[in-house]
């Protein structure tokens, strides 16, 4: 026969079990979601460079983007 003692601890063990592989999930999601959020801001950055080189080409005439591009082409 199982003693109380017996019972209790594993019923503890089996509990800790439980609440180790929840938090287990809940690290894993935590990584994921800084991945994610380290990923998203990187393609902000490029998005806003991206912005501020078509501000400043727009804000050029004509014929500076032709310049500009003329320099551009192998030689």
């Amino acid at each position: 026969m199982f003693s109380w003692a017996s019972i209790i601890l594993t019923a503890l063990k089996i509990i800790n079990q439980i609440m180790g592989a929840v938090n287990e999930d809940k690290w894993m999601q935590a990584g994921a979601d800084a991945e994610i959020a380290k990923i998203s801001a990187a393609i902000l950055q490029r998005t806003a460079a991206g912005k501020k080189m078509m501000e400043k080409v727009n804000a050029m005439s004509d014929a500076d983007v032709d310049a500009g591009l003329r320099g551009l082409e192998p030689k």
